[in-house]
Parts: C-alpha cells; structure tokens; sequence
C-alpha cells in the first residue's frame, strides 16, 4: 500500500532533487545500519516525506556523509540523516511488517521474510507502545470489516488515516501534535483511495477484497482523493516549515496525484 507519496521530479531544480535523493539515501543507509541489508527492501518514498516535515520542523541538524551501496557501488552518493531519519526508519519497520502480515494473510506470500520480521516487534512495540497499538487496532478493524466485505471507502480510508496520523504525531506531547496528525491521517486516506483505485482490476480479477463499488466512477474517485488531500494540506500549511517546504510541497500537491493520472492514463 506504501509507494504513492513520491515528488514530481519534473518540477523540482537540480539541488531539490540532489537534496530529495540525499535524504532517501540516509534513510536507507539508516536502515542498514539498524536492520541489515535485507531492510532496504521495506524502504519507501513515504518515509522520506516524515523523516524531511519533522526535521524541517524541529529545525533538526543535518548529518551530511558518502557512502558507495549495494546499489550504487561505483561511485560514492551524498546523504542526509537527522535525529528523525531513525524514528522514520523505525517506523518503516513498523508498519513493513503489517503490510508484509496483509500480504501473507491475502495472497499466502512473504512467510518467511513475516517470520524473520516478527522478531524485531517487540522492540519497537516497547519503544513506541501507543503507535504499536493504534497501528494494530486500526488495522483489526479494517481487517473486520474486509471479511464483512464492507463498501464504504471513505470508512475504510479514514481507519488506515488515523493509523498514518499516529505515525506523524511522533510526540504526542508536541505543540505540532493535532496538525502532524491530521496530515498524517489526510495523507493516509489518499494513500489508501488510490491503493484501491489502482488495484481495483486485478482484486476483481482475482476476488479480492476492494472497498470500492463496481460502479465507481473517475469522477467519484478524484472527488475522494481531493477531500482527504485537501485535509492533509490543510494540516500542512499550518505547521511552521522553511527549509523544505518547497520540496514537501511538490510532493503533497502534485506529486502524490502521479499514480492517479497514469491510471487515467
């Protein structure tokens, strides 16, 4: 479900780009460190757009490093970690683990990889014990009302919203904590729409579950999409960010609608 919260590269400058990519770099030199080389396949764009709004926000310090990777082993690349680039990689973990357990539960696959993985929980549930519990609440319920076959996308949406709400809102005794979570929960509303958009055909196909109705129309499906983006912008627009606002920016008003115009496409 993760993969949709990507910038528009298009319209970023070279240095938007290089600074973009340095931060998706520490992310997964982060995730190495702590995890092992098996981790980075868990990474994802959606992280990076954390990692990038907490420390813009927190005016946190940059660590700026080079390092040559299993996929880039040539030629040494630039990266960017901060005091944030360990909670989002925690947080990757996190929840690649439940979306590995969904995958297991709908499609059989990933058994191993979910067992392997099952034994970093309880270190992050015990450092982060109310987002491991609002992760795993969130997603019985969703889990319910998939075997009740239930088509209420919105319902269905605003439920994995308030799981990425949790997962933004990373100090609940923050200042910033009801707008982080209200972006949080907008983002993951859009985040779950388009998922089932997408996979609309292929879970027809295959009898998988999908909360939208057969019926739906394009014009049904942007009006969704532009009711939670506009909530997530509107969190955003109040949270006090410089540094790399205009790169948060591209990716909340234009770049997370890619995968909605290729479908249109």
């Amino acid at each position: 479900m993760f993969g949709y919260v990507l910038a528009n590269s298009s319209s970023l400058s070279k240095e938007e780009k290089e600074v973009y990519k340095a931060h998706y770099c520490g992310l997964c030199h982060v995730l190495r460190e702590r995890y092992g080389q098996k981790a980075i396949m868990a990474l994802s764009y959606d992280m990076v757009f954390l990692e990038m709004v907490l420390s813009d926000l927190t005016d946190a310090d940059e660590t700026k490093g080079s390092e040559r990777c299993v996929t880039h082993p040539v030629k040494e690349h630039p990266y960017i970690t901060t005091s944030f680039t360990e909670y989002a990689a925690d947080m990757q973990m996190l929840l690649g683990y439940y979306s590995l357990l969904d995958k297991v539960k709908d499609e059989g696959k990933g058994k191993s990889e979910e067992k392997k993985m099952r034994t970093l929980l309880p270190q992050l549930e015990k450092k982060y014990p109310r987002i491991a519990e609002s992760i795993k609440k969130g997603l019985d319920a969703i889990n319910e009302n998939e075997d009740r076959n239930l088509k209420e996308p919105e319902t269905m949406s605003l439920l994995f919203g308030k799981i990425l709400g949790e997962v933004f809102a990373y100090d609940d005794t923050s200042f910033f904590s009801s707008d982080l979570r209200g972006l949080g929960c907008g983002l993951g509303r859009f985040i779950y729409l388009l998922d089932a958009w997408c996979d609309r055909k292929k879970d027809e196909k295959e009898g998988a579950y999908n909360p939208l109705d057969k019926n739906i129309t394009e014009e049904n499906m942007r009006q969704m999409l532009l009711d939670a983006g506009a909530a997530a912008s509107d969190a955003f627009e109040r949270l006090p960010l410089n540094q790399h606002v205009f790169i948060l920016r591209n990716i909340l008003y234009s770049g997370i609608w890619s995968k909605f115009k290729e479908e249109k496409k």
